[in-house]
């Protein structure tokens, strides 16, 4: 296998596309080369430090474990777990028997879980969850972080189409979607993040001393996926955080790991340059910021420059991307957003992006196909994605003369808090459980924590508000914690209508003044 950086026109699931010339042909051969420094740190999380020759050794051991439990190629294997150095493990584990990974997102509570199992046909649950109370037989995270133990003999599979992971989403219609992607989307989104860094295996750069990577958002992310690949491919070390998100805690490691890279979404940006003690830590090893997950504001790109001077023209990024497209979609640096304040970047090298044909004007929904973009979502193809391979990503947008992207709104109905998507119709649809609403609407308010917050205006069945005490607690048995709102609004009067009786959000915003 050898990676390159040439592109051509080829095919993919059926329809003509822009692909590597020279690719790994799935994520098993990502590993091809990874030998290459055995001593050097690859994870570190707390007092835990692994080698890359330990990550290597542990994989086929951890394989043997999960196939004495009966997976095999093809199986559906789902982990759910928080960032941890067995998470990686287990990752690879799984592509090293052929399976498929299946990301569960370690914030549901138990109902989401258990649908999630079934709509994915998982064989096994990998868990750190300590009752480990599931539908499938589940195997603790922990047994797969030694290295000791039968090894298990590889199976790669042989269609780069097949699919090798599924992370779930939130989609505009309600639950969470699971999203399939193939080994081909999985190795051109990693492809695409080499080339552009100039950090392909092989290249000048490849004996180049280790990037320290830091990384505090969830490994179930889609953007999880290349945190993991990005430093074990190139040598690098990537660093996890412990327990919830904090920014004193960022600010420590980034000073006594000396970290290079640390990125994340636009909320955790503020709260790590606006932490009381910010100043008395050393982050000059600090070089590249990228954000993404939610729209970035210039005036944060601009708060971040003064904070951290040394990222200069070039260690500030924008990004934008979702689970659908596969991972990242376009990028942007500090000198171009200084060139074209407001893009998300020019798109990644195999990565086509367009505006709908049908729009009016020069803004419309921006249409991508890239080896990328996933096969379909659970249950089958939509329309999502469209017989010529263009995903059809809900969001409005208009694209510049040079081919630099700017987002102009979203039509899919979601709210972004803190980098989380929440479907406002799933929420509406668990407060309409309750026997006193009678009608729901919720939507987003700007925050300057979080870049928004969800808001609830509900109408009751007597005219009288409830208790917001007991709407949450009829809420935490169906939702995520990050999906219950944080602001609430009564009335009496039913919700406002447009044409056709679809609720009027923008009115309704209006009249509780937010």
């Amino acid at each position: 296998m050898r990676w390159g950086a040439d592109v051509v026109e080829g095919q993919f699931q059926g329809h003509p596309g822009l692909v590597y010339s020279s690719r790994p042909r799935s994520a098993l051969e990502m590993l091809d080369g990874t030998d290459r420094w055995p001593d050097r740190e690859y994870l570190i999380q707390g007092e835990r430090r692994i080698t890359h020759a330990r990550l290597r050794e542990s994989i086929p051991a951890a394989a043997g474990r999960l196939a004495a439990s009966g997976v095999g190629p093809g199986d559906r294997v789902m982990i759910l777990a928080y960032n941890s150095p067995e998470f990686v493990i287990a990752l690879w584990s799984i592509w090293w028997l052929g399976a498929v990974a299946v990301f569960g997102n370690r914030w549901w509570h138990p109902g989401q879980t258990e649908r999630a199992l079934a709509e994915t046909g998982s064989r096994l649950l990998i868990t750190d969850r300590s009752d480990r109370a599931s539908p499938v037989p589940a195997v603790p995270i922990s047994d797969l972080g030694h290295p000791a133990g039968p090894a298990a003999a590889s199976a790669p599979p042989d269609d780069e189409d097949a699919p090798a992971l599924i992370v779930f989403t939130s989609g505009s219609t309600g639950a969470p979607k699971g999203v399939v992607l193939s080994h081909r989307s999985v190795v051109a989104n990693q492809q695409n993040l080499l080339v552009r860094q100039g950090r392909m295996p092989g290249g000048p750069r490849d004996d180049a001393p280790p990037t320290v990577l830091l990384v505090c958002t969830p490994l179930f992310h889609i953007g999880g996926v290349s945190h993991m690949l990005t430093p074990l491919i190139t040598g690098g070390t990537l660093v996890l955080t412990e327990g919830r998100f904090d920014p004193r805690q960022v600010l420590d490691l980034i000073e006594r790991e000396r970290i290079h890279v640390f990125g994340g979404v636009p909320t955790m940006a503020i709260r790590v340059i606006e932490h009381p003690e910010f100043s008395r830590f050393d982050l000059s090893s600090l070089r590249a910021f990228p954000l993404g997950g939610a729209p970035v504001a210039e005036a944060l790109l601009h708060r971040l420059a003064a904070k951290v001077p040394q990222l200069g023209r070039r260690g500030l990024a924008n990004t934008w991307g979702m689970t659908e497209s596969g991972g990242y979609v376009t990028a942007g640096n500090s000198a171009d957003m200084a060139r074209f304040p407001g893009t998300v970047g020019r798109p990644y090298p195999c990565a086509e992006i367009r505006i709908a044909p049908d729009a009016d004007g020069p803004s419309g929904e921006v249409l991508v196909r890239s080896p990328t973009v996933m096969l379909h979502y659970l249950g089958g193809p939509d329309g999502t994605v469209d017989e010529d391979g263009w995903l059809h990503t809900g969001d409005i947008g208009h694209i510049n003369d040079d081919g630099y992207l700017f987002l102009d709104g979203r039509a899919k109905d979601i709210v972004i808090r803190g980098g989380e998507n929440v479907a406002c119709a799933h929420v509406e649809g668990a407060l309409l459980e309750h026997p006193d609403v009678l009608e729901a609407a919720v939507f987003g308010a700007p925050d300057a924590d979080l870049g928004e917050t969800v808001v609830a205006v509900i109408v009751t069945a007597d005219g009288r508000p409830l208790d917001e005490g007991g709407l949450r607690e009829h809420l935490a048995s169906r939702l995520a914690y990050f999906e219950i709102p944080a602001q609430w609004f009564f009335r009496t009067e039913p919700l406002p209508t447009l044409p056709g009786e679809k609720i009027d959000k923008v009115r309704l915003a209006h009249d509780v003044r937010l």
